[in-house]
């Protein structure tokens, strides 16, 4: 939708290379108020390169008259494509209606086999820019073996009239859905339902499993909404709901983590054991010897893997709600310790009593006291689960690079997240004696 008010210009351009956010680039010449011309790049959402395009460029909002703040910050101009003149070899029909629009994807307009090729070429990138590693050695990515409906947690955003949606990319506007392709389609069937009620502000989470018809719904739906779910065949659970991983069954509440995607957590559970135990290592890990730590633990996932193949687990996390779960999920194993609180913060009290390490920080990485530990008392092993390649880099540079403490194994991307620019990557990195 075009903003009445904004001016909008149009330019015919061919695409350069897609940044590490998914979008492709654009050069136009402007010209400025004191009549320079300048040459601005911007980043075209649903462009591939190499493509001859004609773009839209609406003008970012500006403050009012003499009410711009401190605070206030320039927005770059909307930018979208306007008609394909010649379209990449790469390109496909994205399946979503807001496509280009919603801020939830951005590689659905590109084949699936680009996709993961595209996010190799990203983490060699980081690896070679952040990293410092000449040539890395990074894995192909992993598929998902089924790219779409494998979401089972979203969280959809409520307008003023109740409708539940995703937001519009660099906006608050929701743009309202009944379903949505990446979404598990027991998600759908709820969003189905829902999208024929009026919703409580702000938000409406829904989780499922993947193993069973269950489902949370969040905030807590009426009885009316929970018959109309049991009639499509939902099961709506209130507190708690129960998901299967590697034949293992665990106890998730809302607001606990658990990966998002089952089928490509049961391969990422494959490699984060392989990592510290099998393939052409020089120090793998001896079975059912060693104590390992499991830092940022969640709900216990890989806590309970290992436990089968370790003497002692010790398992960090400082959520509340995910440590209720882990004690549920590790009620029945005797070899786990769960220990709540921030890994900066036991980490350095238990490093020189561990062999082994699985760290799966959030998206901003390792905090520093966790590197200088890992520096101070090195492990045998480490395999570190990064769910952002750039954060990943940077701290393997530290370890292996600028400290030169370990050796990088290996870097397998895996794709966590079709048809969007996010990127999972497992890393194994060995002691250096």
């Amino acid at each position: 939708m075009i903003h009445p008010e904004r001016q909008v210009t149009y330019h015919t351009v061919t695409l350069g290379q897609l940044t590490r956010e998914g979008d492709a680039q654009a050069e136009i010449i402007i010209t400025t108020t004191t009549g320079e011309q300048q040459t601005v790049t911007l980043r075209v959402p649903a462009g591939l390169p190499g493509e001859h395009v004609t773009i839209a460029v609406e003008e970012p909002p500006q403050p009012r008259s003499g009410r711009r703040s401190r605070r206030w910050k320039p927005r770059p101009p909307r930018v979208w494509i306007t008609e394909i003149h010649t379209p990449s070899p790469l390109r496909t029909q994205a399946p979503c209606s807001v496509f280009g629009t919603c801020g939830g994807c951005q590689l659905q307009h590109m084949h699936y086999p680009a996709q993961l090729e595209w996010k190799l070429s990203v983490v060699r990138q980081l690896l070679q820019e952040v990293g410092g590693f000449s040539d890395p050695p990074t894995l192909p990515t992993v598929p998902c073996d089924i790219p779409w409906n494998y979401r089972n947690h979203m969280r959809f955003s409520v307008n003023r009239s109740g409708q539940a949606g995703l937001t519009a990319r660099g906006t608050h506007i929701v743009l309202p859905l009944a379903s949505c392709p990446i979404a598990h389609e027991q998600i759908n069937r709820a969003l189905n339902v829902l999208s024929q009620q009026a919703n409580a502000r702000p938000q409406v989470l829904i989780r499922c499993s993947t193993a069973s018809n269950q489902i949370l719904i969040q905030p807590q739906q009426s009885q009316e909404i929970t018959q109309q779910l049991a009639e499509v065949g939902l099961e709506l659970h209130i507190e708690t709901m129960e998901e299967v991983l590697a034949g293992e069954t665990f106890r998730i509440r809302p607001s606990s983590f658990f990966q998002t995607n089952t089928a490509q957590a049961e391969k990422m559970a494959r490699m984060v054991l392989a990592g510290l135990f099998e393939g052409n290592a020089d120090q793998p890990i001896p079975a059912n010897q060693q104590t390992i730590v499991d830092a940022y633990c969640g709900v216990g996932t890989f806590a309970l893997l290992l436990a089968r193949h370790v003497n002692k687990v010790i398992a960090i996390e400082e959520s509340p709600s995910a440590i209720k779960d882990a004690h549920w999920n590790l009620r029945d194993v005797q070899n786990v310790e769960i220990l709540k609180g921030k890994v900066e913060g036991l980490l350095p009290t238990l490093a020189s009593q561990v062999d082994g390490l699985v760290i799966d920080p959030p998206r901003a990485g390792c905090q520093q006291v966790v590197l200088d530990t890992l520096v101070e008392h090195p492990v045998t092993r480490i395999v570190y689960v990064s769910c952002d390649p750039s954060t990943l880099a940077r701290d393997l540079n530290i370890l292996c690079n600028i400290n030169q403490t370990y050796r990088l194994r290996s870097v397998q991307p895996l794709d966590m997240f079709p048809q969007t620019a996010h990127i999972e990557c497992v890393a194994v990195l060995e002691r250096v004696n």
